[in-house]
């Protein structure tokens, strides 16, 4: 399941979802906790983050990748180059090169790691598959088509966001419109002019051009009952919803199993729900901080803890099974 994480209030980058199959098949290897993570090996200042399914990235100032989590797909190598934006998915990963190349890494599952050529402006790696946006402002997407998620509607668009096995997008002229699994209103965009998309597990979650947040889609643990007042940046995750107030605090809202809405206090930059955890950056010393639970950790060799800040997934292992929720915090650079 991968899950939206929307750094930018004016544009939604990355997407993230987490199909409820995925969950079930992989709460065989027992939930994770969070713990604390070493040093970057590349050093910088995390300017965006993206929290996956199992695995969580970060795009350095150097125009840099770095990813941790877990691993069985290569989903956390990232390639070399400088890149200007990255969405974690569903065991596979995508950036935005320099040049508005799209390069994917990890699992190739329904060819969601097949970008087409081109130059794009942004892009967003879903569950099993992902969409970006052209520099002319027309929508693509790859993968996994099973409920029509990858049939993008035609014109110009000015934001996209692959959620679980559906997408949504923001027309020119800041109207919403979502596509394929119609199943718990996911499709049912409400009106209104819009800035920002982040499209969840089973629902989805717009900014409007007043800074109001709307949600909409499955509310079966409060995930869509947005809080009132004027946000910056908002990104839905698996049955909880995050977002950052025009005053930078964070704040989230849903499910709060092993405290994922317990967000920290404190000004953050950006932020990423995953289908567990969420994480944000730190607006003074360029911090990861993560808070909740995820499905997967690793051992990090270098610190010879548990990883704390991989997946959305975004953060650590502490036993099989076994572990709180907690908060982790990791500097970069």
């Amino acid at each position: 399941m991968f899950f939206s994480a929307i750094w930018s209030a004016r544009i939604a980058l990355s997407g993230l979802a987490l199909g409820a199959l995925l969950l079930l098949a992989e709460a065989t290897f027992g939930l994770a906790g969070v713990g604390e993570r070493a040093a970057a090996q590349g050093g910088g200042r995390a300017v965006a983050i993206t929290v996956g399914g199992w695995h969580t990235c970060v795009l350095l100032d150097s125009g840099a990748i770095e990813c941790w989590g877990r691993n069985w797909y290569g989903e956390t190598e990232a390639p070399g180059g400088r890149f200007r934006a990255v969405s974690a998915g569903t065991g596979h990963t995508c950036a935005l090169r320099e040049d508005g190349e799209i390069v994917c890494w990890g699992s190739n599952f329904s060819d969601k790691t097949d970008a087409p050529s081109g130059r794009f402006s942004a892009v967003s790696a879903g569950t099993h598959h992902t969409c970006g946006l052209r520099d002319n402002g027309e929508v693509e997407c790859w993968g996994s088509d099973s409920s029509g998620e990858t049939k993008a509607r035609t014109g110009r668009f000015i934001a996209v966001s692959a959620g679980n096995w559906h997408s949504c997008g923001i027309r020119e002229g800041g109207r919403m419109v979502c596509w394929g699994d119609i199943s718990r209103g996911k499709l049912d965009v409400p009106s209104g002019r819009f800035s920002a998309v982040s499209a969840g597990g089973e629902h989805s979650c717009g900014l409007r051009e007043g800074g109001q947040v709307v949600c909409w889609g499955a509310n079966s643990y409060g995930q869509t009952d947005a809080p009132s007042g004027r946000f910056r940046a908002i990104s839905a995750g698996g049955e909880h919803s995050c977002g950052l107030r025009e005053g930078s605090q964070a704040v989230c809202w849903g499910a709060n199993l092993h405290g994922r809405t317990d967000a920290p206090s404190g000004r953050f930059r950006a932020i990423s729900a995953g289908p567990g955890q969420s994480c944000a950056l730190r607006d003074d010393n360029g911090e990861v901080e993560c808070w909740g639970r995820i499905w997967y950790g690793r051992t990090d060799a270098d610190s010879g803890r548990t990883d704390g800040l991989p997946s959305t997934g975004t953060g650590g292992l502490l036993g099989r099974g076994g572990g709180g929720g907690g908060v982790g915090r990791r500097r970069l650079g």
